[in-house]
């Protein structure tokens, strides 16, 4: 990416650390309380475990743009509070400006062109598109001891936009398309256990970002470890 995106990158930083702060930062109720209490302990984070990890494959349509495949990858961390689950994931999908689109803006930049002979042409081609994106999801999940587990999510996330196109590269156009920017997502989705370690499952997921808003439908498979015993005392 490239360094004049100063705006997209403070927008995205500022954001993360605005989660980080709120995170991080305990009640001043509840530090009156406990004030003894370790701050982990405090957030419920000292619970945190990776307890499965997995992969999705779906089709998504982002704005302006082709639907594609999306690809993904997530770790959950187990329980925050009693049904409320913390889930991180990295997603990529790679697509391309629409025609109607790209013609659209090629009547634009004709309008501003003197051509009295009326013979003037604009080729501007394929513009892509990649996302990639890391989000930190929360999610509700008040079955997560039955075989069918549904859940409903939503969370932040960090978006890396980029674009490329023969008619675009080095021009301002493309320095608006390409951006670092923060989102919001929200899903909701099922699972189904078919063996104690191993889960299928659907997910829908909406992802709200600065230049690029987006649906996807996922499937998804997770891998789900096996929890930690302590060995009984002698």
């Amino acid at each position: 990416m490239r360094s004049g995106h100063g705006r997209g990158r403070r927008l995205g930083g500022l954001t993360l650390l605005a989660v980080c702060a709120a995170v991080a930062t305990p009640s001043a109720g509840r530090a009156q309380e406990t004030p003894g209490e370790p701050l982990f302990e405090r957030l419920g984070l000292d619970r945190l475990r990776l307890t499965a990890v997995g992969m999705a494959a779906g089709v998504v349509k982002p704005t302006q743009m082709e639907g594609t495949q999306a690809y993904a990858l997530h770790a959950d961390y187990g329980e925050l509070a009693p049904k409320w689950r913390l889930v991180f994931s990295a997603t990529y999908w790679g697509s391309r400006l629409t025609d109607e689109t790209v013609r659209t803006f090629a009547d634009t930049l004709r309008r501003s062109v003197d051509d009295p002979t009326g013979d003037y042409t604009l080729d501007l081609g394929r513009v892509s598109v990649q996302d990639i994106a890391l989000t930190m999801d929360l999610r509700w999940a008040p079955r997560r001891a039955a075989r069918l587990r549904p859940y409903l999510g939503g969370g932040v996330g960090a978006h890396v936009l980029n674009a490329e196109g023969r008619a675009i590269s080095g021009t301002f156009v493309e320095r608006a398309l390409d951006n670092i920017t923060a989102g919001v997502t929200a899903s909701a989705g099922v699972d189904l256990v078919l063996i104690p370690q191993l889960s299928i499952g659907m997910q829908a997921r909406y992802d709200l970002l600065s230049g690029a808003r987006y649906g996807s439908l996922r499937a998804v498979g997770t891998y789900l470890l096996r929890p930690r015993t302590v060995p009984a005392a002698r």
